[in-house]
């Protein structure tokens, strides 16, 4: 059972989102821009810069290439938060393909297309927050269950705060899939 700080947390997190929802809001839902590639096929290219202006117009083509999970973090609701793993699970190991215009993760479990996040519970309004440094975007908040996927062009500094010895390296681009549905956050390096 939950404690009430927990609970308090939970309702703090959605206040948050709604907030930055409200704020940053683009768009509109409706007909989302759809990919002339086949869902689960990447393109193959060398590592280019991400440019997070293009991702957040729905243009992912500084996206291409191949993903590979290399760190996941989950909570055992043991009173312990999220507790990270180097490397792939074991039980539920993730996919991150990348087309021009869509990202899917697990096999369209969810999908981005421009500024509309699409999972099991329908369509969201994405709202993004772009500080120079990072893409943030959020799935609206009209859920208890949300998203927010975090992009990090090569280089750049990141607030993940991975414990058990777990490492990010910095070096490739990454992208970020936090579900808060199972509390697990999933981490992609661009091969």
């Amino acid at each position: 059972m939950k404690s009430f700080s927990q609970y308090k947390f939970i309702l703090f997190m959605c206040i948050i989102v709604l907030i930055i929802v409200l704020i940053f809001q683009t768009g509109c839902i409706g007909d989302s821009p759809k990919s002339t590639m086949p869902p689960n096929t990447t393109q193959d290219t060398k590592m280019t810069e991400m440019n997070l202006t293009q991702i957040q117009v729905g243009d992912y083509s500084s996206l291409l290439g191949t993903w590979k999970e290399i760190a996941y973090a989950d909570n055992p609701f043991d009173g312990t938060g999220l507790q990270w793993h180097t490397g792939r699970s074991d039980t539920v190991s993730s996919t991150l393909s990348v087309s021009t215009y869509k990202i899917d993760f697990n096999e369209s479990a969810m999908i981005i297309q421009g500024n509309a996040l699409t999972d099991g519970m329908g369509s969201h309004l994405l709202s993004f927050v772009n500080d120079g440094n990072s893409l943030d975007a959020y799935a609206d908040s009209t859920n208890v269950i949300y998203w927010n996927i975090t992009f990090y062009p090569k280089g750049a500094a990141n607030n993940l705060e991975p414990n058990n010895g777990v490492q990010i390296d910095n070096t490739k681009n990454i992208i970020v899939v936090l579900y808060s549905g199972m509390q697990a956050l999933t981490v992609f390096v661009q091969e």
